[in-house]
């Protein structure tokens, strides 16, 4: 099997013959005696880029030229990131000083990296036999073994052609490998305190985006990005090594962080029954759940694991907040457009506080808009002639534009006509709670759509 057909997660060893160029082109030259690639042996070498030593274990029956894959953890040191990386080690073996080579000195193939020099050719055979075989490796970096589970087999076919002559091949099936990955060494405080900084921005980002939201549909998107983020941060944050005065801060960190992204799944669904309104009332509703309180406390500890490191997170969450009920004035207006004679005289039966916008066809706006709360009435004049569409919004907690909790948005099916001559003017009457034989029916309105 060629080397390129391995998977990308193989150790593999490639066994030249001398006649070519090995696929992938060796990084690093180690030299056997004789003896040491019979037997088997281990050696210290250092790997590019930053000659890092590495023991690699070189097994029995090691060949001049072979070129052996191994795979190794590799830490930025610059960004503290982990990821992995291949190196190609060929195996070079040295006869003793002074010793010939048992088949002479050939002339070393273009551009082979020292691979050493082949047997001359049989003449039973009609053309030279090619060997490629995948090896197991034994890694040991930093005290950490991997050791790969090798499962293989082959296929030998020997065929004779009518001239008597013997070709044979051999074959190797693919390679299964289970390599164990080392941990990434800690980082240093400084650069464990960027990791906690990189993670608090990207949520500090979030959690403004969620407060911005002014719909029910806005603030259950915003919930949902929010907790994708936290997801995503508390990923990267568990790859990161800690200092070891913060190893079990940073694990209940991350903890505290999935914990988070829950709640905001429950924040996500509770826009969507409107139970939370808005980005503010969503915000305040996170602020003061148990998986807030958790996340709080592992930045407590993780700020005191290291007296002289100080460690800093959780900008982005919220202060506990009590939720608010702010109310206006029963009758004040919210927008007003007079110059007419109609009047509108509503009765809001209901506990709940309610605005009516009364809005003329052909417009989005409305041309009144008036707040009336539970269990009161109000009678509004000098409405223009027109038809009007009524909307009808009711929550808790208005916060100058909207209601920010329990909100419900509808609308009257009939419209209003409001018309004036030299002896008469409309006078229409609304009673806003459900009765048994009232006359006018109202329908449910998209929040998104809702005029204001």
């Amino acid at each position: 099997m060629d080397l390129l057909d391995c998977p990308s997660n193989t150790l593999g060893m490639d066994v030249n013959t001398g006649s070519g160029i090995p696929e992938m082109p060796a990084e690093v030259v180690v030299d056997l005696t004789a003896a040491e690639a019979a037997a088997g042996t281990a050696k210290t070498v250092a790997v590019p880029p930053d000659g890092t030593p590495v023991m690699i274990y070189f097994p029995p029956g090691a060949r001049d030229g072979m070129v052996q894959n191994v795979e190794l953890p590799w830490v930025d040191p610059a960004t503290g990131a982990t990821s992995r990386r291949t190196v190609a080690v060929a195996i070079r073996v040295v006869a003793p000083a002074g010793a010939v080579p048992p088949y002479g000195t050939p002339p070393p193939a273009p551009g082979y990296l020292g691979a050493g020099y082949a047997a001359p050719q049989q003449r039973r055979f009609s053309q030279r036999a090619k060997v490629v075989a995948v090896a197991l490796g034994i890694v040991l970096v930093g005290g950490i073994c991997l050791v790969p589970t090798l499962f293989r087999g082959s296929n030998a076919d020997t065929t004779k052609n009518a001239a008597g002559d013997v070709t044979t091949t051999t074959t190797t099936p693919a390679t299964e490998v289970t390599t164990t990955a080392a941990a990434a060494p800690p980082l240093d405080p400084a650069a464990f305190q960027s990791s906690l900084d990189a993670a608090d921005k990207e949520l500090a980002a979030a959690l403004g985006n969620l407060r911005k939201a002014s719909t029910p549909r806005a603030v259950s998107g915003a919930a949902d990005a929010f907790a994708q983020a936290v997801q995503t941060q508390a990923s990267a944050l568990s790859g990161v090594t800690a200092p070891a005065a913060a190893t079990a801060a940073h694990s209940d960190l991350v903890s505290a962080l999935s914990a988070l992204e829950s709640e905001l799944t429950s924040v996500s669904s509770s826009a969507d029954s409107r139970s939370v309104c808005t980005g503010g009332s969503a915000s305040a509703a996170l602020s003061r759940a148990d998986a807030a309180a958790d996340l709080r406390s592992a930045i407590t500890a993780l700020a005191a694991a290291d007296p002289a490191a100080k460690y800093r997170f959780g900008s982005f969450l919220p202060a506990v907040t009590k939720d608010q009920n702010r109310r206006k004035a029963n009758g004040t207006y919210l927008s007003r457009t007079t110059g007419g004679s109609g009047e509108l005289k509503i009765d809001n039966g209901n506990n709940v506080d309610t605005v009516i916008n009364l809005v003329k066809s052909g417009s989005k706006k409305p041309s009144v808009s008036v707040y009336i709360r539970g269990n009161k009435k109000v009678t509004t004049g000098r409405i223009k002639d027109g038809t009007y569409q009524v909307f009808m919004s009711s929550g808790t907690d208005w916060d100058g534009k909207r209601f920010s909790r329990d909100c419900q948005f509808s609308k009257f099916d009939s419209p209003l006509k409001f018309t004036t001559t030299s002896r008469q003017y409309t006078i229409w009457e609304l009673s806003l709670k459900v009765r048994l034989g009232g006359n006018a029916s109202s329908s449910e309105v998209d929040p998104d759509s809702f005029p204001s």
